[in-house]
């Protein structure tokens, strides 16, 4: 199907048997080699290259549709959550590992859980709650100060530093992952869950359903101790809602529900929920965070830039203490956003419409059964498209500052997905990445370390940077 919508009026109908798209293996279909070097969001954009904005796969006992064309998208997501939904399969995975809540959840049982997450993650709660996001930033920029010279690993400092915000603006714990405390702890075990979800979506059977491999078990022991944790700060969180206090957090939001008798909630719910909370807001913003740092350590320009303009809002050496001073630093967000552009941490992801339905790209119209997976390519031609990004391969932050066109929520930018389920977090990342941004610039000259070998891509429940290291030298006041 051809990806330019038009005015004229659809006239063709087809159906999924109709589409081209890459020939399949008897049984495993394209399986093998959507799976294949560990980069599927690769093999996606370069089979759409090949056969259109639109096109047929065949995984295991089914077709599957990949799409990056704009009407198409705007209708799967607009259309959320009536007539479609997150795929089954993936969230059938999900509810596997423990993890079932606001992230796979459907119909009202989303729209309730909705409610209670926007609630932990609006702009007022995350004004009160900015200085546990300042604290993991502070400790990391001190790790990193006793480290100095030395070879830093981004990705899991990342992770550490998203993990213990999430954990902290999620269930008000102190993780203490950026300052070194608990090194065989949440923090170490999360990346089981990551590991397990990656290796099960990419299996052409279940394994898992009938044998326990070391992994699964390793992934297994991280929900049992997730679930421990979670539970007891859940119980000390109705005390204090049965004592009157307000909420402070997701999890304290969902003891109030259950306090007030506006919900139901069991012990399955809570833990499903926060952990779901807990991995949506760690893996795809630490992915953003990392390949913002790659960018960085690439472009010693765009480090001074980011540098003065943090000395210029906050003083040399200042700090940021509340959100509106860090809306002032611009140029660092810009870097984010173009680091997300060219390096978006889910290009694309899987829904499946709940009845038959119709889709039109503005040219045919596409019949689609109830169940077959869609590949949305969230982020496809952002690194391309000439009309809305000059020169889009170039690492060039100022386009977000003076380029008309460049936009953070109009396609094809949609890191953070669009309609109804828009990305509730989008705030906290980019609150989150910039951040680390200014504070790294400011304290710090950030250098490239090949030593382990040219950086790559590797994909969990994000795509994140593979052999990514860097040296960091303190600026002098």
């Amino acid at each position: 199907m051809d990806a330019h919508a038009t005015s004229k009026p659809a006239s063709v109908h087809r159906s999924v048997a109709d589409l081209g798209g890459p020939r399949p293996l008897p049984v495993l279909g394209n399986l093998p080699a959507f799976v294949r070097g560990g980069t599927p969001h690769r093999t996606l954009a370069g089979w759409r290259e090949r056969y259109g904005s639109t096109y047929r796969m065949r995984f295991p006992g089914r077709d599957v549709v990949v799409t990056s064309a704009p009407d198409i998208m705007d209708t799967v997501l607009r259309q959320r959550p009536t007539t479609f939904r997150r795929a089954s399969f993936v969230s059938d995975l999900i509810d596997e590992l423990g993890a079932h809540g606001l992230f796979n959840a459907e119909g009202q049982d989303w729209q309730r859980l909705r409610r209670v997450a926007m609630h932990g993650l609006n702009a007022k709660y995350l004004g009160e709650s900015f200085a546990t996001i300042t604290r993991s930033a502070e400790r990391l920029r001190n790790r990193w100060n006793a480290s100095a010279g030395s070879r830093i690993d981004v990705v899991d400092d990342m992770l550490r530093y998203t993990l213990e915000v999430s954990v902290g603006l999620t269930m008000n714990y102190d993780l203490g992952a950026t300052s070194g405390a608990g090194e065989d702890g949440l923090h170490r075990q999360l990346s089981q869950l990551f590991e397990a979800l990656g290796r099960r979506l990419s299996s052409p059977v279940p394994y898992w359903r009938y044998v326990r491999l070391p992994a699964d078990r390793r992934a297994d022991a991280a929900v049992a101790g997730a679930r421990t944790l979670i539970l007891d700060r859940y119980a000390e969180a109705k005390r204090r809602m049965v004592r009157g206090d307000a909420p402070t957090d997701f999890l304290s939001a969902l003891a109030k529900a259950e306090v007030d008798g506006d919900e139901l909630v069991n012990d399955d719910d809570v833990v499903g929920n926060v952990l779901t909370m807990i991995v949506a807001g760690e893996d795809t913003t630490a992915a953003a965070a990392s390949w913002v740092m790659h960018f960085l350590a690439a472009h010693p320009d765009v480090q001074r830039q980011v540098r003065a303009e943090a000395d210029e809002v906050l003083g040399p050496g200042g700090s940021i203490t509340e959100p509106p001073v860090l809306s002032r630093l611009r140029y660092a967000e810009a870097v984010v956003n173009e680091a997300i552009r060219l390096r978006p941490p889910t290009p694309y992801i899987v829904l499946e419409p709940v009845v038959d339905t119709t889709v039109t790209d503005g040219l045919d119209r596409l019949h689609i059964g109830a169940g077959t997976p869609i590949f949305l390519l969230l982020s496809h031609g952002s690194d391309d498209d000439t009309r809305q990004f000059p020169d889009p391969q170039s690492f060039r932050p100022q386009r977000w500052l003076t380029d008309g066109t460049a936009r953070a929520t109009s396609q094809p930018y949609l890191p953070f997905g669009g309609g109804p389920r828009f990305c509730p977090g989008r705030n906290l990342a980019l609150m989150e990445a910039t951040l680390i941004a200014a504070m790294t610039c400011q304290a710090f000259t950030i250098g490239p370390d090949t030593s382990a070998g040219p950086v790559g891509e590797r994909v969990t429940f994000a795509v994140f940077p593979t052999n990514l290291g860097v040296r960091l030298q303190p600026n002098l006041p």
